[in-house]
């Protein structure tokens, strides 16, 4: 939860914000963010700038490569076109004047660095003429090779090939090709120029030594075949992923790409341009760690100049800063301690009113438990001496309000955390039933509710008052949370072998920096005044209590559902509830004598009416100090003693069960109280011990319990001092 602070202050910081220091921190922010902002921006237009000059000079090498590779495959094609016109006879005279068209050739060739040779072939691919070697090798053929296949499929006006080696020169060669047809259109062989790929790679290769940051040149088939590359590499082929050939898909005219980091290459920027005419890109690579050497100075020269110049007005604003939240700090630790002296002042007030308030309450539920134990007593004498009178309507209702009266002490009892834990193993989905007129009485008008109960539920044993209590205190809780109503609901089943019985409501749900703390005593959601605290403490108690635990999941505005996980248990045979008659067995006579030491007059004669209508002799004594003495009188000693724990004189039932049980120890005591502290500390003596108020057939069944056991030590004793 945020603690408040005043008017002007940051919630939930330690620092306080005034106009003074809101500006300074203005300024401080404004040292800092205007130079980066303006480092940012300049940096920003240096790159964009580097990246622009890459671009430039990418595409200017690419226009001489282009101009270059456009201009031999010109004279290329010029040359096939004058050798199919010098070489266009009959194959049979063609071969005839082979010198003469060989020497024709040749002279075409002649200063012409990037022809290999000259080569006319028939239709079959078996060569006719050549320009570099003579007479032709009549057994040399290309007729299985993919250019002069394409040739004879169809006719191009210059197809280029892969590059290859030379089946008569053994070279790496491209060629380009020409169709030769005969006049009625008949595919006649083909005319191929031999063409160097080292004569495009020695260009690339100058070209790059005048400028070192271009990266790469390539000579580019449409299909993705690389006929020259500088530098060399083992790839003839552009990838099929590659944004070139995607380019080149398109048909694009020119441009340039990024090309990614592939096969230890860095990523480059890839200029192209198409060759008119030829199926052919040309292609020129700019360094991007080039590129981005330039710009890197660029930026170092910039922070050299604004980050001492920053760091010296981001100082200055700091210390102005530090300064002034100096000079407030007295006057930030004097409030602090105040409201803090305010706040502990105010706890303790809260405190001391609720530890009253307990005291009160636990003082009266006590004497409202001495009048339900004389009217329950009165009642048991009365239907004993008038057996015919149990089933009479006034009978019956005043037997079920003394049971509602025991529920209200125990409830009133367990506010002053003074309740004795009265364990009893119940069945959910049949106790749920009863609780739904008591549900019902405190949902307002405009909250709806849903109760539902798995049929296989396990039993838990728990104390009833206190899960009662702990059932509205969430059902209580759960309404506050719907203030513009809404719907609950109200579930018990089996969980990971536990019991859960769960309340989920609608509400605006629990902001969650608040879930951890709203189990803490005294912590409320709630608007002051409306709500104690205590609800959720009392509900996590109770789980812990009877070994199990709370689990509360919540979303604001979505609602929460607070889970109580209880421990399964065995179902213990049905007893009689508080008031109730007692089974045929139990309403049968005892006999002894009974000490009752009991200080109120009422509850101690209407207990003795009960006691000896049940067939007991009664002695009686008003305080612990009156019973010692009548058990040191030197009269009969009673079988049982049957004494109240809270009384006044100088030892409480207790202290008296401890000093009988040094004088005596073979009396037996029986005590009762209404006080859990009380009941912890008679069990840890080792006393019998019952919780108040208890129906008297529950009495009666635990005296005629000790009275049986002390008749047997009795004879047990005396048969050994016989033997």
């Amino acid at each position: 939860m945020m603690v408040k602070t005043p008017a002007g202050w940051p919630r939930g910081r330690g620092e306080p914000d005034t106009p003074l220091t809101r500006w300074l921190r203005a300024v401080l922010w404004g040292a800092l963010l205007v130079p980066a902002v303006a480092f940012v921006g300049a940096a920003w237009w240096g790159y964009r700038e580097a990246e622009r000059e890459a671009v430039a000079a990418a595409e200017h090498a690419c226009e001489l490569a282009w101009a270059q590779a456009l201009r031999t495959f010109r004279i290329a094609a010029e040359i096939a076109q004058r050798t199919d016109g010098v070489s266009n006879m009959a194959d049979a005279d063609a071969r005839a004047q082979q010198a003469q068209l060989h020497q024709r050739l040749a002279d075409m060739t002649a200063g012409l660095p990037f022809v290999v040779n000259l080569n006319v072939w028939d239709a079959d691919g078996t060569p006719i003429v050549r320009s570099d070697v003579y007479p032709v090798d009549p057994q040399a053929s290309v007729g299985d090779r993919p250019y002069f296949q394409a040739q004879r499929e169809a006719a191009m006006p210059l197809g280029i090939s892969m590059v290859l080696n030379g089946r008569q020169t053994g070279r790496e060669i491209v060629n380009a090709t020409i169709r030769r047809s005969a006049p009625d259109g008949r595919f006649r062989g083909i005319v191929a120029v031999s063409m160097n790929p080292g004569y495009f790679r020695d260009y690339y290769q100058s070209l790059a030594s005048e400028e070192p940051k271009l990266a790469t040149f390539a000579l580019v088939r449409t299909d993705g075949e690389v006929l020259a590359r500088w530098p060399v590499a083992g790839i003839m082929r552009v990838p099929p992923g590659s944004p070139i050939l995607a380019q080149i898909a398109r048909g694009a005219a020119s441009g340039s790409v990024v090309v990614a980091p592939s096969q230890g290459r860095e990523t480059r920027l890839i200029a192209y341009r198409r060759l008119e005419g030829y199926p052919l890109y040309v292609t020129a690579g700019f360094s991007r760690s080039a590129m981005l050497a330039g710009w890197v100075r660029y930026v170092s020269l910039l922070a050299a100049i604004i980050g001492p110049t920053t760091a010296v007005l981001v100082y200055v604003s700091w210390l102005a800063l530090r300064k002034t939240r100096r000079e407030q700090a007295t006057q930030r630790q004097l409030q602090e301690q105040m409201q803090l002296r305010a706040k502990v002042e105010s706890a303790m007030m809260e405190t001391q009113k609720l530890e009253t308030l307990a005291l009160v309450t636990g003082g009266v539920a006590h004497d409202f438990n001495n009048l339900l134990a004389i009217v329950n007593a009165s009642l048991h004498v009365l239907k004993r001496r008038h057996p015919e009178l149990g089933e009479e309507k006034q009978v019956k209702a005043m037997t079920r309000a003394i049971q509602t009266g025991v529920r209200l002490t125990r409830q009133l009892l367990s506010f002053s955390r003074k309740q004795a834990l009265r364990p009893e193993t119940v069945r959910l989905q049949q106790w749920l039933g009863t609780t739904e007129s008591l549900i019902r009485t405190t949902l307002p008008a405009n909250v709806s509710w849903q109760l539902h109960a798995d049929a296989d539920t396990a039993a838990v044993r728990v104390d009833l008052g206190e899960l009662e209590l702990a059932l509205i205190n969430l059902v209580v809780n759960a309404c506050h949370a719907m203030p513009q109503g809404g719907a609950l609901h109200v579930h018990a089943g089996n969980q990971d072998g536990m019991v859960a019985l769960s309340v989920r409501d609608e509400g605006v749900g629990i902001a969650p920096e608040l879930l951890a703390r709203v189990t803490e005593p005294f912590f409320t959601t709630r608007d002051r005044g409306t709500g104690s605290g205590l609800g959720l403490s009392q509900v996590q108690g109770f789980c812990a209590q009877a070994g199990g635990s709370l689990q509360i999941e919540s979303a604001v505005g979505e609602g929460t559902c607070v889970r109580m996980l209880l421990p399964a248990s065995v179902v213990e045979p049905a007893r009689a509830p508080d008031g109730a008659e007692a089974p045929p067995q139990e309403q049968q006579r005892v006999s002894g004598t009974v000490l009752l030491v009991e200080d109120n007059e009422d509850l101690a004669t209407t207990s003795e009416m009960m006691l000896r209508g049940a067939g007991l002799e009664v002695l009686r004594a008003a305080n612990a100090d009156a019973a010692l003495a009548v058990l040191n009188g030197g009269g009969p000693l009673p079988d049982v003693v049957l004494s109240d724990i809270a009384m006044p004189g100088s030892i409480n039932g207790i202290g008296l069960a401890f000093a009988l049980r040094q004088q005596l120890p073979e009396l037996p005591v029986v005590l009762t109280t209404g006080y859990a502290d009380q009941l912890s500390e008679a069990a840890e003596g080792g006393f019998r011990v019952l919780p108040k108020p208890t129906a008297p057939e529950a009495l009666l069944a635990e005296l005629r319990s000790v009275l049986l056991a002390r008749r047997i030590a009795r004879q047990a004793a005396a048969a050994k001092m016989v033997s």
